[in-house]
């Protein structure tokens, strides 16, 4: 064991660094349903302290921690006392956040089975969970991801794989050089990380053909174009700022009379489907 390895083991075995977190972190939910929603001016002048060469020394982590806490802690956007109503961000479950801090000293590489049993278990379960919730199809597999925005990177890559494919293409192979070409179709309103995750993936934002929405931010079912199998459309389950929904019933009908593939961007509106009335 080398010496740097032996003195993270006494670390470890110290644990006053973590006793420190947690009562750091006690303190913060506590002052979050008083303190300022957005950092205050003087919070965020101190984030400056940060500011510093790459030390060439070990800093002692108990003062790593206590920094962090005096000058991070006042510069953060206080989003778990029930007060932030900013973009789409969440709160917290105190369960979810107690597992959340488990799961970090479990420490897990979650890419398969064999690297972490309990996370593939977990995931399985919640994957059968949100089945049942959302009342989708009993062969629906889900993905697990960051974000809604990589949620979109992995739907639209799947979307790629498949059109192209379906031309005798296969783009994991032979890459984008001299490939069939992929329309894409969506809405004026489409999220910007859609428009984003487009470009990421290679098709070019100019290629999207946009189709004028109403006043709920519905993409005009018929407005769109003709759909065929090199098609990929993009619809909404759950506009942004009205959350209102496309038609799918009468959208979706037609696009799979010609095996064309529907990305449904269901980061909002998804949601409704496990509300019961």
């Amino acid at each position: 064991m080398t010496l740097l390895q032996k003195k993270m083991f006494a670390e470890m075995q110290d644990k006053t660094i973590f006793k420190k977190s947690l009562e750091f972190g006690s303190k913060y939910i506590d002052a979050s349903y008083d303190r300022n929603v957005y950092p205050t001016e003087e919070a965020i002048k101190n984030l400056d302290w940060f500011d510093e060469i790459m030390p060439t020394e070990t800093t002692n982590p108990v003062e790593v921690i206590e920094k962090l806490n005096q000058y991070g802690s006042p510069a953060t956007v206080s989003q778990i006392g029930g007060r932030y109503f900013g973009f789409v961000n969440g709160s917290v479950v105190p369960v979810g956040l107690a597992a959340k801090l488990l799961s970090s000293f479990w420490d897990q590489n979650t890419p398969m089975y064999i690297t972490s049993p309990v996370a593939a278990k977990l995931e399985n379960v919640v994957q059968e969970w949100l089945k049942s919730i959302f009342k989708l199809p009993v062969e629906t597999v889900a993905g697990f991801v960051s974000g809604s925005s990589t949620a979109n990177l992995c739907g639209l890559a799947a979307a790629r794989f498949r059109l192209l494919q379906n031309q005798g293409w296969d783009i994991n192979q032979k890459g984008f050089f001299n490939a069939p070409s992929i329309r894409i179709i969506a809405g004026k309103e489409a999220h910007s990380t859609v428009i984003k995750t487009i470009g990421l993936l290679g098709f070019g934002n100019d290629n999207i053909q946009f189709v004028d929405t109403d006043e709920q931010g519905r993409i005009k079912a018929d407005l769109i174009p003709e759909l065929d199998d090199k098609t990929l459309l993009i619809l909404a389950a759950g506009n942004v700022n009205s959350g209102s929904f496309d038609n799918f019933s009468a959208i979706c009908q037609k696009a799979k009379a010609v095996n064309a593939w529907v990305h449904i961007d269901g980061a909002f509106g998804l949601w409704a489907g496990a509300v019961k009335n």
